[in-house]
C-alpha cells in the first residue's frame, strides 16, 4: 500500500513537470505553419469535445471509485467497459489540450507519450492488484479491456454510495484539463493586446 501511494505521489510529479514542459514549448512555439487554417480550426473545435469528455469522464470514474480504490475491485460504470478509465479520459484530456491549442504536433507527442508511459504505471497497477486481490481480480483482468472500451459489458448499479469528501477533492483534478485551456486563451488575450500595448 506504501509502494503505492509513493508511486502515485511519483506520477503526479512527472505529469505536472511534463504539463510545465508543455506550457513552456506553446509559449515559444506556434501551431505548425505546414497546416491551413481550417484544419487548425477544426482541430481546436475537436479538441474541446475531447477536453470536456475529459473532465466530465473523470467525474463520471470518481463515483464510482472514490473511497474504494485499492479496497476492493470495482466493476461498475466506467469500470465495466475498461479497466483504466480515468486513463482513458486523461488521454483524451492530453491530445484535446494540444488539438485545442492548435498544435496536432504537440497532441501526437503528448498522446503517444501518455500512452508509452502509462503503459507501464498499468503494468505496475495489475500487479499490484492481483496481489491484494487475487482471483477476483484476475477475472476482472481477463474479462474486461485494459484501453479501448467495450460498451456491450456495460452495467451500472441504480444507486450507489459516494465518499463526497474524495469526489469533492478528485473534482479540481478532473477539471484541470478545462482550466488550462482557459489559462492558454488568457495568455493568448496577452499575447495578441496586452504586451503589444505594453511596449507600445
Amino acid at each position: 500500500m506504501a509502494n503505492q501511494a509513493f508511486s502515485t505521489v511519483h506520477r503526479m510529479v512527472w505529469s505536472r513537470a511534463v504539463a510545465a514542459v508543455m506550457v513552456m514549448y506553446l509559449l515559444i512555439a506556434g501551431p505548425p505553419p505546414l497546416l491551413p487554417a481550417w484544419t487548425l480550426e477544426l482541430g481546436e473545435a475537436v479538441g474541446l469535445i475531447l477536453l470536456a469528455s475529459a473532465a466530465f469522464g473523470r467525474l463520471w470514474c470518481l463515483l464510482f471509485v472514490a473511497g474504494r480504490k485499492n479496497e476492493q475491485v470495482v466493476r461498475e460504470g466506467p469500470y465495466s467497459i475498461v479497466r483504466n478509465p480515468l486513463y482513458v479520459f486523461s488521454l483524451l484530456g492530453a491530445v484535446g489540450f494540444g488539438l485545442a491549442v492548435e498544435n496536432p504536433l504537440l497532441a501526437a507527442v503528448v498522446g503517444l507519450g501518455f500512452i508509452g508511459y502509462y503503459h507501464f504505471v498499468i503494468l505496475s497497477e495489475e500487479r499490484f492488484l492481483l496481489s491484494a486481490f487475487g482471483e477476483n481480480y484476475s477475472t476482472y483482468l481477463n474479462q474486461v479491456p485494459r484501453w479501448i472500451p467495450s460498451f456491450k459489458l456495460y452495467h451500472s448499479p441504480r444507486t450507489i454510495e459516494v465518499d463526497t469528501t474524495k469526489v469533492l477533492r478528485g473534482i479540481g483534478d478532473a477539471m484541470w484539463f478545462v482550466w488550462a485551456f482557459v489559462l492558454w486563451e488568457l495568455m493568448e488575450v496577452m499575447r495578441a493586446f496586452v504586451l503589444p500595448m505594453l511596449r507600445a
